[in-house]
């Protein structure tokens, strides 16, 4: 408000008036006082020389001067200074100096007044007492017929004092005056200028999008009418723009809760909407994107020739396309105008389809190998009976060894399918667990007390290493079971019988259990290490076979650890052995009892 041209523009012209005015009428005031001031003096000297003359007349006659001190005594209770002159302009008499001691006053202008006209008072600067006196003169006679100027005089400083006083308080007055009416000037423009103040700033902020903003319709009078208007104008767009805004915020969402990448480009491919999915799949930012010609931004040759065909031949266009490692469900659909035949622009829609892709994948390799892997038990147990059948007469000891075989290979099928329905069981999310609070020292004992046999058998040092003597998780006493027996199985059977050593260790690793096995046997490559836990895949096919290995105890032994918030790693290196290492979040404390 503060800065409103109108409202300095009238408060300065009510200033101006207000200083010219205070000025002027202090000039006559001062002027006026002063006369009067002087003029009540000017009485007052008057009646004194005219009571003293008859007094001082005789002196006239004698000539004689008197001193400051005997003429004092002559006139006592006289304050205002006395002198008397002869005709000649001598100075007989002086109360305040030597009549010796002054000059002849004959040319002085109240004592020509005073011979010629009786009476004479001028105001004058004093050259004997150097200040400013208003002198008063008469001419006297006395009774010798002698004739003289009584002047009687009094400084003027005081009635300048006077007046400067008066003119202090005038100026003061007038001043306090000034800031009240200047005051209630300011107050008076601000009633005016305020509501056109406030009715610019409002529309100016309407203007720039802030229509909620309303203006005070507590005036009757033109500007009351003005406001009311600015009101209407602003309700009804605000009305309006709540009502877009809530279409796009409407709209927005959707598109923003979408997995699929949504892209609307206008008829000149220019991007109007991108939302984050579709960002996320091109790997770029908003500004990157947004306003910018579909052609320039950064994306694969393909998905730009789809929009282009789609607005230049005014068509939709499907296709799948390989986007890097992505494999992307692409769909661009025109656009129609709302109320017309016309279209607008192209919505493209692309959906990332690279985890069904790879979902599927490795649902059919899994059907491939599990194909694979009961098709050869089950195609040797056939080959072995079909000879049975063929040679009755084989002889006793050939039938007793066909015999053995098919029961191997009948344990390898069980053994096929009880991993398939094991590793099923822990794919399933509906499944029912069964949780306990679970000791891992004493799971790792067991576990290396049922394994000690095996691990002789294959002559493999098996140890047991417990930095922690009791370590408790949440989970379920068989499935961990499972993973270190898989594990432990695993390093025995990988692990070569001259030297050979594995090691089962349990430690705590922050608010983690950390289960290792380590051996020292054929070790993993780095590029094998990133798949030995996916199901039927071997380091080493053949041994793993003859070994009665399945290639699902490490995928089981992952599923695991995942059921129970865990996970699995592995390091190795070939020649020197492996380390699989196993986390598992530790159960909370239990409180103790009261």
């Amino acid at each position: 408000m503060l800065k409103s041209r109108l409202l300095w523009q009238i408060w300065s012209i009510l200033g101006f008036t207000l200083i010219i005015s205070t000025m002027l009428f202090g000039s006559l005031v001062a002027d006026q006082v002063k006369r009067d001031a002087v003029n009540r003096v000017e009485q007052t000297l008057h009646k004194q020389v005219q009571a003293l003359a008859p007094v001082l007349s005789e002196l006239l006659d004698s000539g004689v001067s008197l001193s400051p001190e005997a003429l004092t005594r002559m006139t006592p209770g006289i304050t205002a200074r006395i002198t008397l002159i002869d005709r000649r302009g001598r100075v007989l008499a002086d109360n305040q100096k030597p009549a010796s001691q002054m000059n002849n006053h004959s040319d002085r202008p109240e004592i020509i007044r005073a011979f010629s006209n009786t009476y004479g008072v001028v105001s004058r600067y004093s050259d004997t007492l150097k200040v400013s006196m208003l002198y008063v003169a008469i001419r006297v006679e006395s009774a010798g017929a002698a004739e003289g100027v009584l002047r009687v005089a009094l400084p003027i400083t005081s009635i300048d004092e006077q007046l400067r006083s008066l003119q202090t308080r005038i100026a003061l007055s007038a001043l306090a005056a000034g800031v009240v009416l200047l005051a209630i000037g300011y107050i008076l423009a601000f009633r005016l200028t305020n509501p056109v103040s406030q009715m610019t700033e409002v529309a100016r902020e309407i203007a720039v999008g802030e229509y909620q903003l309303r203006l005070p319709e507590n005036r009757e009078d033109e500007l009351g009418q003005l406001a009311a208007v600015i009101n209407e104008l602003a309700q009804g767009a605000q009305d309006r723009i709540e009502e877009l805004t809530g279409h796009r915020n409407r709209l927005t969402a959707v598109l923003a809760s979408l997995t699929e990448g949504v892209v609307a480009v206008d008829l000149d491919q220019q991007v109007q909407h991108i939302n984050q999915a579709a960002l996320q799949i091109f790997g770029l930012k908003y500004d990157q994107v947004i306003g910018r010609k579909f052609g320039e931004v950064q994306t694969v040759r393909e998905i730009k020739r789809m929009v282009e065909t789609c607005i230049d031949e005014q068509t939709n266009v499907v296709a799948t396309i390989k986007f890097g490692s992505q494999l992307l469900e692409c769909s661009c659909i025109l656009m129609p105008e709302a109320d017309a035949g016309d279209f607008s622009g192209a919505i493209l829609v692309i959906d990332d389809a690279t985890e069904r892709s790879r979902l599927e994948e490795v649902r059919s390799d899994f059907v491939a190998n599990a194909s694979h892997e009961l098709k050869t038990p089950i195609a040797a147990i056939r080959g072995l009976i079909e000879t049975i059948i063929d040679d009755p007469a084989m002889p006793k000891e050939t039938f007793s060894r066909f015999a053995e075989r098919i029961r191997l290979q009948t344990i390898r099928l069980d053994r096929i399918v009880q991993d398939l329905l094991q590793l099923s069981r822990f794919d399933s999310s509906e499944r029912e667990k069964h949780l306990a609070r679970i000791d891992l020292a004493g799971l790792l004992r067991q576990v290396h007390q049922a394994k000690l046999f095996d691990a002789g058998d294959a002559s493999v040092e098996f140890t047991l290493s417990l930095q922690e003597s009791s370590l408790e998780v949440e989970g379920e006493a068989e499935a961990l079971n499972q993973l270190i027996t898989n594990l432990v199985d695993n390093a025995i059977k990988y692990t070569d019988q001259r030297d050979g050593l594995v090691q089962l260790r349990l430690s705590r690793l922050g608010s983690m259990a950390l289960i290792e096995v380590q051996d020292n046997g054929m070790g993993i490559s780095k590029d094998e290490s990133q798949r030995i836990f996916e199901r039927f895949y071997r380091v080493d096919k053949a041994r793993s076979r003859d070994l009665g290995g399945t290639g699902l105890g490490l995928a089981i032994v992952k599923h695991i650890a995942q059921s129970h918030m865990g996970s699995v790693s592995v390091e190795s290196q070939l020649g020197k052995g492996s380390i699989f290492s196993v986390k598992i979040p530790l159960a909370d404390p239990l409180e103790a009892s009261a």
